[in-house]
């Protein structure tokens, strides 16, 4: 075989190559970008206030979801940001709630849902307000 028919069979390999790859690829970042987002529609929201039940209102800045898991788990984490945590807990949150006394501390607060497996970190930010992390795992 001459080296430039040898040039054309390599080439050929690899484009079929990356074209056999690329559905697997695309389905990956697919995967990740629905698995994490930043950017919350009023779908996304209201797929939010039901896995972590809760009301979004104007007081709330919901600023990022991750979803983690595979067939055995499931963990999903929400940020949201608001200048009341006692408010967003009485107004917002739609599940009865437990202080977490044993890992309590000046940093942060937990709070755990009674009936979900769920919890709740509020840590105070410097600009007044509050970075809640709801936690819910399967």
């Amino acid at each position: 075989m001459d080296i430039k028919l040898k040039k054309e069979l390599r080439n050929t390999t690899l484009e079929l190559l990356i074209l056999l790859c690329l559905p697997f690829i695309i389905g990956a970042v697919n995967e990740y970008l629905n698995c994490h987002f930043s950017h919350f529609d009023a779908e996304k929201t209201s797929l939010m206030e039901e896995i972590f039940d809760i009301t979004v209102d104007d007081n709330i800045k919901l600023k990022r979801y991750i979803r983690d898991g595979n067939l055995v788990y499931m963990n999903e984490k929400l940020e949201l940001e608001t200048d009341s945590y006692e408010r967003f807990i009485t107004e917002n949150v739609n599940a009865s709630l437990e202080l977490d006394e044993s890992l309590r501390n000046e940093e942060r607060l937990i709070y755990k849902y009674t009936n979900k497996k769920t919890d709740m970190e509020i840590k105070a930010l410097k600009k007044e307000n509050y970075l809640i992390t709801l936690r819910h795992w399967e």
